[in-house]
């Protein structure tokens, strides 16, 4: 009995020394903050100008730097690495496309607010070209002007994001 007592009375001391800890962060976290954050809290809401159409387009759309696309892409059929895209240093896009059991192409891409939109060259040696959406982790590629028939207008293809770095071939 009088061990539980003991053991009772510990978790007690215990529960109430953090207590009292929690007490004292809160009493010094005001002389840690910076100026700027105690200028924060104290002024007033002042209201702001109102964004142009580019900063709205930018702001309302982080994907627009492009972090949202870079990176390495499973083909959501098979679960293969087939979409790569990574920025090159001239601050385009390379993209790279597979297609199981039909083609690999490898085009330049270009960040627009439809998606990426990118350019490449078919099988057959012709131009082709279409955008590249991504949403939750899935990027969907749409082709929009091929004359290829194995690959015609609106065909799509829906690729699952395996990692933040391409692995180009």
């Amino acid at each position: 009995m009088k061990n539980k007592v003991a053991a009772i009375l510990c978790v007690g001391i215990i529960a109430l020394s953090g207590c009292a800890q929690s007490e004292q962060v809160r009493q010094i976290e005001p002389e840690r903050q910076t100026e700027t954050e105690r200028q924060t809290q104290t002024e007033p809401h002042t209201e702001t100008a109102p964004l142009t159409s580019t900063e709205e387009s930018t702001a309302d759309r982080p994907d627009l730097d492009g972090t949202l696309y870079i990176g390495e892409y499973l083909d959501s059929d098979v679960m293969d690495p087939n979409l790569e895209i990574a920025e090159d240093e001239d601050g385009q896009y390379i993209v790279q496309i597979g297609i199981f059991r039909l083609t690999s192409i490898e085009g330049v891409g270009e960040l627009t607010e439809d998606g990426m939109r990118f350019t490449a060259t078919d099988a057959a040696g012709n131009p082709i070209s279409g955008v590249i959406t991504v949403e939750d982790q899935t990027a969907t590629v749409t082709f929009t002007d091929s004359t290829w028939t194995y690959l015609p207008n609106g065909s799509s293809y829906q690729y699952t994001k395996s990692s933040d770095t391409p692995n180009l071939w």
